[in-house]
């Protein structure tokens, strides 16, 4: 008998900005940290005598806090990577609907048939990693062993291995982030699931689900999603839009817009585009509603490997609505695609909204910084992946 503990990787940052992050290669969030010890304890006294991941960051990360208390190494196993979601890759999930209306439907209603448009089904990934897993327990015949892998890989996985249909997907929830489900294999072929989708090691404030509103392991999220359009500076609503949101962005920083030169920030705004189009963007309700600004000075270049926000600001009526992570997930998508490592941003020393922000999506402070407007601080956060 060979025993398999298949692990959901720790917390990622598509879970948090809401980004469709298959394959995409992306970093752990704060919360994940904590959750890696829970994760870490939970294994500390069962036996293991291997313990693999996909190649994918957050997979061999949370490997390591399974394996190093056992001494062993983590083993890289590409065909234990997540779906393939093809043009979907690190596209807001708010944005699917707008983009591939047919598609998206399907995956909504029958998401064992939908392949996105260059990618692979859940159940497709399912048996690529269930194959991946077999083969493994080939290598490791009568031992017990680790596999950390992906949620959508692992819906499909726990379909197959319990026999169901595909349209029988359903059945199988999501499992949280660190759930682990124990398989035991008699031989590589015969397969029985002794428990799924258990993360009982986590506490109610470290949970994934708990912290961004799914109403349960089936539901989805219950806070608002958004999806960005470019913000035209040549556009006079759109321009008008631009400054009121900056204004805005002052007299929360300051106590006064005075200093905004609405002219200079329209040239800015038209500067940073002709590096990406995506610098400066409108973060939408699915109405359309502007209800937010995303300001990336894409054109600085004091550090090469820095990638500047100019501002964020959310309109009042929707702060403290969980749309802050999907905001800067949008900077990070924008700034990794530029080859940034590190993400900058001002905050001002007056702002204490500002500097909770930061804080809480681990930024650290680098210095100081005093202009017209009063002293800053210089906040970075690493987004480049090792």
């Amino acid at each position: 008998m060979t025993t398999v503990y298949i692990i959901r990787h720790a917390e990622a940052e598509g879970n948090v900005y809401r980004r469709c992050h298959g394959q995409y290669d992306s970093l752990l969030t704060p919360r994940a940290y904590e959750q890696l010890p829970c994760l870490a304890k939970r294994f500390a006294d069962v036996p293991l005598d291997a313990v693999y991941a996909s190649d994918l960051f957050r997979a061999r990360t949370t490997a390591k806090a399974v394996a190093e208390s056992h001494g062993l190494a983590v083993e890289i196993r590409p065909v234990l990577r997540e779906i393939d979601m093809g043009d979907w890759e690190d596209v807001p999930w708010a944005e699917l609907p707008r983009l591939w209306p047919a598609e998206y439907a399907v995956w909504r209603a029958r998401p064992w048939d939908a392949v996105p448009p260059h990618g692979e089904s859940v159940m497709q990934a399912g048996r690529r990693m269930l194959d991946g897993v077999r083969g493994l327990v080939r290598e490791n015949e009568g031992k017990s062993i680790a596999v950390v892998t992906h949620g959508s890989a692992i819906r499909g996985a726990l379909t197959i291995a319990h026999g169901f249909a595909p349209e029988q997907m359903g059945e199988i929830g999501w499992g949280d982030n660190t759930c682990v489900a124990k398989f035991e294999f008699d031989g590589p072929d015969r397969l029985e699931v002794v428990y799924e989708n258990d993360a009982s090691h986590l506490p109610q404030q470290l949970s994934t689900f708990a912290s961004i509103g799914w109403t349960d392991n089936k539901g989805v999220p219950t806070t608002p999603q958004i999806w960005f359009r470019r913000a035209d500076p040549m556009d006079p609503a759109d321009a008008d839009k631009i400054v009121a949101f900056m204004r805005e962005l002052h007299r929360n920083a300051y106590g006064t817009d005075e200093n905004l030169d609405p002219d200079a920030l329209l040239r800015d705004v038209e500067r940073a585009q002709r590096m990406s189009p995506r610098s400066v963007t409108f973060g939408c309700l699915e109405s359309g509603e502007e209800i937010a600004l995303i300001y990336l000075k894409t054109f600085y270049d004091d550090e090469p490997d820095v990638g500047l926000v100019g501002g964020f600001c959310i309109d009042e009526a929707y702060r403290g609505c969980g749309l802050s992570g999907q905001i800067l997930g949008q900077a990070i998508s924008v700034y990794r695609m530029l080859g940034k490592t590190y993400l900058c941003a001002h905050a001002a020393e007056k702002n204490a909204r500002a500097q909770g922000f930061y804080h809480k999506f681990a930024f650290e402070q680098r210095g100081t910084y005093q202009d017209e407007n009063g002293l800053h601080y210089r906040m970075f956060k690493k987004i480049g992946i090792d």
